[in-house]
């Protein structure tokens, strides 16, 4: 047998110095997994932002598919609203959407101001876009809509738009002389 040689000059220091490292470690390893936790709900949040502004979008795209939606009807600041909509500020409720592009889950507010009275003549167009046989006037409009899908997940959104629509008014479409 051989006996056991003991070095009395060792305390344990490697020991001391493992624990610190695999401490050092183990604080890097909770930071890493909290910023990725972080970063997968700002991904998260992001991807329900998107959803929420393109279902706005296709609000926007839905009313203004229909010319009924922009009649030049009621003077400036005439506010006309979707037809379930409660809302006490609005004129008339006779905004109508395609059932295709009704949220499924989610409050949905919109509505048509009108901000201007026709005026005299349209903008100046560019030379393929102009006709010389027919005058118009235009009408301007502001189309705001509010999606709220929170309570579905897919985040909230708020849209304001503004168009210019041309009303034919010449003695060659019946309405006269500008």
């Amino acid at each position: 047998m051989s006996p056991c040689r003991h070095r009395p000059d060792q305390r344990g220091v490697v020991l001391v110095l493992s624990l610190l490292v695999l401490l050092v470690m183990g604080i890097i390893a909770t930071t890493v997994a909290r910023t990725n936790q972080l970063q997968l709900h700002m991904a998260g949040n992001d991807e329900a932002r998107i959803a929420a502004l393109q279902q706005a979008l296709a609000v926007a795209d839905g009313i203004f598919a229909r010319s009924a939606n922009t009649l030049a009807t009621g003077g400036v600041g005439h506010r006309n609203c979707l037809a379930d909509t409660l809302d006490a500020g609005c004129d008339d409720h006779t905004l109508t959407l395609d059932q295709g592009v009704l949220p499924a889950v989610g409050d949905l507010n919109a509505a048509v101001l009108r901000l201007a009275p026709e005026e005299g003549r349209m903008p100046v167009l560019s030379e393929g876009a102009a006709n010389s046989t027919v005058h118009y006037r235009v009408a301007r409009f502001e189309l705001q809509v509010v999606y709220d899908g929170t309570a579905g997940g897919t985040g909230r959104a708020s849209l304001a738009q503004g168009v210019l629509v041309r009303f034919p008014h010449s003695a060659r479409s019946g309405g006269g002389i500008p």
